[in-house]
């Protein structure tokens, strides 16, 4: 089973933080999982978000990752299309894919906060056709000596990208898919495909084997996408140790979450009604998290075994952990992946799921 890290890159102040710290604890926590041994890292993009997420460049804080590390694969996940200029995100990757000497991983997304729309102001009704137009001009300019195009919202003439890519003919691609276009895109073209947590485990099995069907129909050509669940971890010695310390983060980390321009009031129309629709409520019980899958808490032992759990649920071949989440201080971050990468990792390295040729779920 593949292992990696997913950060929000969460900003609190208890105690006290500068950005400069913020953004060097996240570094030091990447270094640590590199050296680890682990397989993935994605830093989220988002925009105006108060504390909750601070990376409004992906790009920027990878550009100096790549400096402090020297196996982990890397990207963001995702960035956001609409808010970009194509050709823009095309040079951007190229440059960073040559910075991790071809240690780059690059995720595309619509978008889910109307806020940061109006601010860039870019229409939000039109995202999914602009994400789908913009990723077409990407991987134009990155499979032709020269590329034009002339789109709806985007165009360009004679586009000849001076920086070559490592890897060919790109770097592997991810996207989240929840929506039917979003699944189709990803899977047709074998872009490698995540879940998160919000949806629950029943909608998460519905999205994989909409995928499974769609990409065994189209039998695309090239690498094989990975199918990840992403989850918030917290691993301490024991499970009494990991639900004490482990319970506040949580909660705290969905009351944010309801407060972030991103997923509150001016947030993600689809996230407010799943939300809203009681299942904030259900995210907010701890207990009720773990038992279901939602948050992943306990003792090595005990979070193997959730992992394997979900994984097999949905049939995921790919595990994202975000370990810094709430307001877990820096010593507690690092001593739950520690725990993760010395008694957790070496049992789901011989772990596997055939992601792609899982069993559709019976009805």
């Amino acid at each position: 089973m593949k292992l990696g890290l997913f950060d929000h890159m969460q900003k609190h102040d208890k105690p006290a933080r500068s950005y400069v710290d913020l953004y060097k604890n996240h570094l030091d926590v990447l270094e640590f999982a590199d050296q680890a041994g682990m397989d993935f890292y994605f830093v989220a993009e988002h925009h105006f978000d108060m504390g909750f997420s601070e990376c409004p460049s992906p790009g920027s804080f990878l550009g100096a990752a790549s400096q402090r590390t020297t196996q982990i694969r890397m990207g963001p996940l995702v960035y956001v299309l609409p808010l970009w200029n194509p050709i823009r995100v095309a040079e951007e990757v190229a440059l960073l894919d040559n910075l991790m000497q071809g240690r780059l991983e690059v995720g595309f997304g619509a978008g889910i906060g109307p806020f940061a729309f109006a601010a860039y102001n870019v229409p939000w009704e039109q995202k999914r056709e602009m994400t789908l137009e913009a990723l077409h001009v990407i991987k134009g300019i990155w499979t032709h000596e020269t590329f034009s195009f002339d789109g709806k919202y985007f165009k360009c003439k004679d586009i000849d990208s001076s920086i070559p890519l490592v890897q060919k003919p790109h770097p592997p691609l991810w996207m989240p898919t929840r929506s039917k276009d979003s699944i189709e895109e990803a899977a047709s073209t074998a872009i490698s495909t995540v879940q998160w947590v919000p949806s629950g485990m029943k909608a998460t099995r519905t999205a994989f084997d909409q995928y499974r069907e769609v990409y065994q129909r189209a039998k695309p050509e090239g690498r094989k996408p990975h199918m990840g669940l992403m989850r918030e971890i917290y691993v301490a010695e024991t499970d009494k140790q990991a639900r004490a310390d482990g319970e506040y983060h949580w909660k705290n980390f969905w009351q944010r979450r309801g407060g972030a321009r991103t997923y509150g009031a001016h947030g993600s129309t689809g996230l407010s009604t799943i939300l809203d629709g009681g299942r904030r409520q259900e995210l907010m019980d701890m207990e009720h998290s773990i038992a279901d899958g939602s948050f992943i808490c306990g003792a090595p032992e005990t979070v193997v075994q959730q992992i394997k759990t979900i994984a097999t649920d949905a049939g995921a071949d790919t595990f994202l952990g975000e370990f810094t989440f709430g307001e877990l201080e820096q010593k507690q971050a690092l001593n739950s992946l520690r725990l993760f990468t010395e008694q957790v990792m070496p049992e789901l390295r011989c772990f596997e799921v055939d992601a792609l040729n899982f069993p559709r779920a019976q009805a």
